[in-house]
């Protein structure tokens, strides 16, 4: 019996290594082959236990529910029900006694109800709550024997401890792996968000917005922008206030920047009080409003210095269009020249004068 139960067991740490492996290729793989792989790897799992069950009195049970109910649990029904459609397929296929009690009570009853309870967002949850849950699944799974079998409750009573004992335990050292791997996971997320944006603005930083930016521009054939953005007479709100009070203006800043990204819209922290701004899938005159609704926000947005004092700032921005056959090094060289041109014009401006010598570029105030 130990040999079947550490079998199962080992059959649901290869499992965990698999899909381990894959989420560690997730961004290089397709998101329906890597959603296959996965429903693929986990019904492979549940099917080869089928056919290494645990004997104890003459009955013979496996530890099936334990990765469908932590796939109900940690991922969602997307990837659950398929899982679920195909082993339950294949344990027909097998037939044999108890085969239609075993789909409905050993499997698609734990599961269903792992999602229909867990739904949401179910990680921040202890310990304690998946040991509850799994008592929940076993009675389902395992309860029902007492009322199918003539001599039911006998084999309920005998079997009762070593069978919660081992699903308990399996899942245990299954849920510090999950656990090691998702703290893992989490740990690689936070060093990346601090290599790839800037630790004030929480924007990108130049290095990782150029290349998002470069692997966009691919992606349409509709005209894009870049947009260099310069914060109005920062310089002297600096000496003015202090450092301190600027930084936490810019860190507002990048709020409002935070607020207007979307697919087609990057920004990112370009050095000191500069900023940039691309644009994909859309036009000049799309393009030039979308800046200055960022413009204007920030404009008739109040900076608070303190409790008693607060103060507004202005921007500048200079638009080019990113050309098919132009580096993104010569469309920021285009977009700062007209930057410069917006700050000689008498600042808290859009300038583009490089692509629209032939129409009019209304600012925000309609001049």
């Amino acid at each position: 019996m130990l040999q079947s139960i550490l079998s199962n067991l080992a059959i649901i740490l290869l499992m965990h290594l698999i899909t381990h492996s894959l989420k560690n290729y997730r961004k290089r793989l397709p998101n329906k082959l890597y959603t296959l792989l996965l429903v693929l790897t986990v019904s492979a799992s549940v099917i080869s236990m089928f056919y290494l069950p645990i004997e104890c009195e003459g009955y013979r049970v496996d530890l099936r529910m334990i990765p469908l109910v932590f796939l109900a649990y940690f991922s969602n029904w997307k990837l659950t029900l398929p899982v679920l459609l195909i082993v339950s397929i294949w344990r027909v296929l097998m037939g044999g006694d108890g085969t239609t009690a075993g789909i409905l009570f050993g499997m698609i009853g734990p599961t269903l109800l792992t999602l229909a309870v867990y739904k949401n967002n179910k990680y921040p949850h202890s310990y304690l709550d998946k040991i509850v849950l799994l008592t929940v699944c076993w009675l389902i799974s395992d309860f029902p024997i007492v009322f199918i079998f003539p001599n039911g409750l006998a084999i309920f009573k005998s079997i009762v401890i070593w069978r919660y004992t081992s699903l308990i335990g399996v899942a245990s050292v299954f849920y510090y792996f999950v656990l090691m791997e998702l703290k893992r996971y989490s740990l690689n997320n936070q060093l990346e968000f601090i290599a790839w944006h800037d630790s004030l603005t929480k924007l990108l930083n130049r290095n990782k917005f150029f290349e998002i930016v470069e692997g966009k521009r691919t992606e349409t054939n509709e005209d894009k922008y870049l947009a260099m953005v310069d914060l109005d007479y920062f310089k002297k709100l600096n000496d003015t206030y202090g450092h301190v009070v600027g930084d936490q203006i810019l860190s507002e800043i990048g709020g409002i920047f935070k607020r207007y990204e979307n697919e087609y819209v990057k920004v990112g922290r370009y050095g000191g009080e500069e900023f940039i701004i691309y644009q994909g899938h859309t036009n000049f005159e799309q393009a030039v409003l979308y800046l200055e609704a960022i413009q204007k926000e920030i404009r008739t947005t109040s900076f608070y210095i303190d409790d008693h004092l607060s103060t507004y700032v202005t921007v500048s921005i200079g638009i080019a269009k990113l050309e098919d056959d132009m580096t993104l090094q010569e469309a920021v060289k285009k977009a700062d020249q007209n930057l410069y041109v917006a700050k000689e014009k008498g600042r808290d401006q859009i300038e583009a004068s490089e692509i629209c010598s032939n129409r009019t570029l209304m600012t925000v105030d309609g001049q």
